[in-house]
């Protein structure tokens, strides 16, 4: 008979032994990162002032349609953006208005800037404070505490 013969599907009892052949695959991750900064201690109102956003990944893995998000602090009247890619990294859109909200694709080293000017409203007071975070959905990231 063929049971129990590699490749073979057929058994002759629930006693025979079933083998499973496993094809190992190298574990994927990719700890990409997000840091943003205005590059001013104070800013004032009825002015602009321009935020730098840098999305990138140390790898290994490279990542597709990570989600870079900035939502802007209702103080900013009007937000513009620009989008581009360094070493390999690409935007999904060059640029737009408003909050951020943007698929970008990072291989290992490569990374992705915006440059956000926001319009500072002449009511404005206190102080501002914003966070853009980046997620890569599907690729686990050794070090989250970074995005």
């Amino acid at each position: 008979t063929t049971r129990n013969l590699p490749g073979s599907v057929q058994r002759l009892s629930d006693h025979d032994p079933a083998l499973l052949y496993l094809s190992p695959t190298a574990f994927q991750a990719a700890d990409v990162s997000i840091t943003k900064t205005d590059g001013v201690s104070a800013v004032a109102a009825g002015s602009n002032t321009t935020y730098t956003i840098t999305a990138s990944n140390a790898g290994p893995a490279s990542v597709t349609g990570a989600i870079v998000e900035d939502v802007f602090p209702s103080a900013c009247d009007s937000v513009s953006w620009t989008c581009a890619g360094a070493s390999g990294g690409s935007c999904t859109t060059a640029s737009g208005n408003g909050n951020i909200n943007q698929a970008v694709n990072l291989p290992a080293g490569g990374s992705v800037s915006f440059s956000a000017v926001c319009a500072i409203s002449a009511a404005a007071t206190g102080s501002l404070s914003n966070t853009a975070t980046i997620t890569a959905a599907g690729v686990p990231d050794p070090a989250p505490g970074n995005n």
